[in-house]
């Protein structure tokens, strides 16, 4: 039985119909979902390539959710993701955030910032 889109979330380890395991890492620029992968060996590592899928296409393939990583940074520097995951879990759409030590200039109405 698929699952809904807006169950997918950075950190958690799915199954797939295959019975195989997949780390969810984040989002790239296009919002497609960064995950790697392993066999169906409940012993191996998460050292497959990270992979991008739509998260539809994810959230069809996917069965049901196993457990939670508590940092996913070492899975996406291991799998060099680390220049394809943009943000690690969705933010709602119109929304924006900066660097970080970055502070963003008040703008007055016309558009011209405020000294």
């Amino acid at each position: 039985m698929a699952m809904s889109e807006s169950d997918i979330q950075t950190g958690w380890i799915y199954r797939t119909s295959n019975h195989q395991e997949r780390l969810v890492l984040g989002r790239d620029r296009d919002g497609r979902i960064v995950y790697v992968s392993k066999g169906r060996n409940d012993a191996a590592p998460f050292r497959n390539c990270h992979v991008r899928i739509t998260p539809r296409r994810f959230a069809q393939r996917a069965i049901g959710r196993l457990r939670q990583v508590e940092d996913v940074r070492p899975y996406i520097i291991a799998n060099k993701a680390s220049t394809v995951v943009v943000r690690e879990s969705p933010r709602p759409a119109g929304t924006a955030t900066l660097p970080e030590g970055e502070v963003a200039a008040p703008v007055a109405r016309n558009g011209v910032p405020e000294a």
